[in-house]
């Protein structure tokens, strides 16, 4: 029962208040985010990019951060391409503060990506790369700075 209702209620969501409803889609899809099922994983990140249009629930997602990361080294193309779409709407919004150990590991999951056969993968990783350092030059994070300037060279010199 799982999968035919994760499935509707990612078609309904978008006729929802996520004022009111916005943490719990999160946390249902925090859930369905570590399935094995590769079908609720990518149901889980459909509901997170229809959540992204709604500035008060930004904030929540970000608690989804770690579990996004981990996605990035999924076999499904399509999986990580919406992972990398959703982790780029969370660095769009500048009133949300991401910690070193996060953003490093996001960078650790972004470097295989630049050589990923899908060339849409391989083009979203870089702009949140881009993204990512343009928000950390911001925030003053010298030293994580200096830890991705390695990646900033690979994608150059490729």
């Amino acid at each position: 029962w799982d999968l035919p209702a994760l499935a509707f209620l990612v078609e309904v969501l978008e006729c929802l208040d996520l004022r009111e409803c916005g943490d719990s889609v999160v946390e249902i899809s925090s859930k369905y985010l570590q399935s094995e099922r590769r079908q609720m994983r990518r149901l889980a990140l459909r509901a997170l990019l229809v959540l992204r249009d709604d500035p008060s629930v930004a904030e929540r997602t970000w608690s989804l951060t770690e579990s996004l990361v981990k996605l990035l080294w999924d076999t499904d193309g399509e999986i990580v391409g919406m992972t990398l779409v959703v982790l780029g709407f969370l660095f769009l919004d500048k009133d949300i503060l991401v910690s070193s150990p996060i953003a490093l590991q996001l960078a650790e999951a972004l470097l295989p990506l630049f050589d990923n056969d899908d060339n849409q993968v391989q083009r979203l990783s870089m702009i949140l790369f881009r993204e990512m350092m343009d928000f950390l030059a911001e925030e003053g994070e010298k030293h994580v700075q200096w830890s991705l300037l390695p990646l900033f060279f690979r994608c150059h010199d490729e």
